[in-house]
């Protein structure tokens, strides 16, 4: 299936809220919620008050702008200028959120694409075109001339913040990372140089997204290719030599549109946990199967044809996906009987090969060692007797925290990914003490979290193990 890149770019399902100027917020770890900032409050002067900033990382990436209007006739406009340039906004139109954590508060967003994460957003309120004074939460007035934030402030601020939890922290590394070579690819900018953390990111690794196609299109029709579309927002297109007729895309009708002469259909706006989402469309009696990474396994399959930016690009923008996945992943399972505040990761001493620790679950203490060559390895002795996945999530936060592990796909890894071959590992050791396999138990009862293991499935540890017969 030929296969083409535009333009275009991704993102996520979310936003977070994060202080702005002189303005102190609370849990910026916790994109999915929102943060509301602190401060003083004159409830007798009424202010308009920009209470934050967010990230969207919903099927977009943007700027979002919170404001809590209570002088509403002191200003008649807002403006939004960045990159794409300004966008007006009659103050009539302000609309505020109506339920949850930001009920009261109005929402602005301006959409960048990822060549732009570096870029500027600013806000201002405007009265018969002068600027209107807008304050923080302390009642300080901003500049007049508006309140600037972007990407890279929100990507910096987790960077720079030591208790970010490690599934946010690879979030934004791995949207840091795809930004760069966005601009790499989309502007000519210079190759940072900074992929050596998707080295082990192949064709193979990505196969299972190959697109495919069953059965026969209409008499006369045939695929041209398919395009993935890179902007603020991100859409898969298949192309058609001609009007297919009717379409359908994962059992709803698909309209059938054309540029350039072209027929195509489209999943448009593909948020960036859901770039590894399978679709289906359904044309004649032919059914195509695909995902967005589609589009990234071809251009990782036929690299004799990909210049080795887009390689790259395609890279990141896996690596984008998969901590988005492990990000936004919903609570499923037992709650946790671990309080992460509480949880306590006890240093025991050091011999020629780990740092050693200890710590207690339920009536035991179990042992976990570290060791730093390779990129890092925690190993936790006994791991088979935890079974509680949001008991894992919190044993490995714990773990990172104290010393990190190089991922594959991510910089690092994180705390999910890390309980993914915990819970993986258990399941083989159930597997092979039914079976008797006595050698594999004594393999199993303990996992070693290193760098290549991130990300695998049961079906490929069960293939090496295989393999290894």
């Amino acid at each position: 299936m030929q296969t083409r890149i535009l333009k275009r770019i991704t993102a996520a399902a979310c936003s977070l809220f994060i202080a702005l100027a002189g303005v102190q917020a609370i849990n910026t770890d916790n994109i999915t919620g929102s943060v509301i900032i602190t401060g003083a409050e004159n409830a007798a002067v009424q202010r308009n008050t920009l209470v934050g900033a967010t990230l969207t990382l919903t099927g977009e990436i943007g700027v979002n702008f919170y404001l809590d209007v209570q002088d509403k006739a002191a200003f008649d406009t807002v403006i939004l200028s960045g990159p794409d340039g300004r966008k007006t906004i009659a103050a009539s139109k302000l609309v505020p959120e109506t339920s949850g954590e930001h009920a009261g508060l109005c929402k602005l967003t301006y959409l960048v694409d990822p060549t732009e994460l570096d870029d500027t957003v600013s806000i201002c309120l405007k009265k018969c075109g002068n600027n209107v004074s807008l304050y923080n939460s302390e009642g300080e007035a901003y500049n007049a001339e508006g309140v600037e934030y972007s990407v890279r402030k929100y990507i910096e601020t987790v960077q720079n913040d030591e208790n970010a939890g490690s599934d946010l922290s690879a979030l934004v590394n791995a949207l840091d990372l795809y930004g760069s070579y966005s601009r790499v690819q989309f502007k000519a900018a210079d190759d940072p140089e900074t992929d050596s953390v998707l080295a082990d990111v192949d064709a193979a690794k990505l196969e299972k997204y190959k697109f495919s196609r069953t059965g026969e299109l209409p008499k006369g029709v045939y695929t041209l290719g398919a395009t993935l579309l890179l902007d603020s927002k991100t859409s898969f297109r298949i192309y058609f030599n001609k009007d297919p007729g009717a379409a359908e895309i994962d059992g709803e009708a698909a309209s059938v549109m054309k540029k350039d002469g072209r027929c195509y259909i489209e999943v448009p706006d593909i948020a960036a946990a859901d770039l590894d989402k399978t679709h289906q469309a359904v044309v004649g009696s032919s059914t195509m199967t695909f995902s967005a990474l589609s589009y990234a396994y071809s251009a990782l399959e036929n690299t004799s044809d990909t210049s080795r930016d887009l390689v790259k690009l395609v890279k990141a923008l896996y690596a984008y996906n998969f901590a988005a996945n492990m990000y936004f992943e919903a609570s499923s399972g037992a709650a946790p009987t671990l309080s992460e505040n509480d949880f306590e990761l006890t240093y025991t001493g050091s011999d020629d090969y780990a740092d050693n620790y200890s710590f207690s679950y339920g009536d035991e203490t179990f042992t976990a060692h570290y060791t730093p060559y390779l990129g890092g390895d925690w190993k936790i002795v006994d791991s088979y007797k935890i079974t509680n996945r949001a008991d894992m999530i919190i044993i490995c936060e714990a773990l990172l925290k104290e010393s990190k592990v190089c991922g594959c796909i991510t910089h690092y890894r994180t705390a999910k990914d890390m309980a993914d071959e915990w819970e993986i590992h258990n399941q083989g050791y159930v597997v092979a003490k039914n079976y008797g396999m006595a050698s594999a138990v004594d393999r199993l009862k303990d996992v070693d979290l290193d760098k290549k293991d991130q990300g695998k499935t049961f079906d490929d540890f069960l293939a090496e193990f295989l393999g290894r017969q």
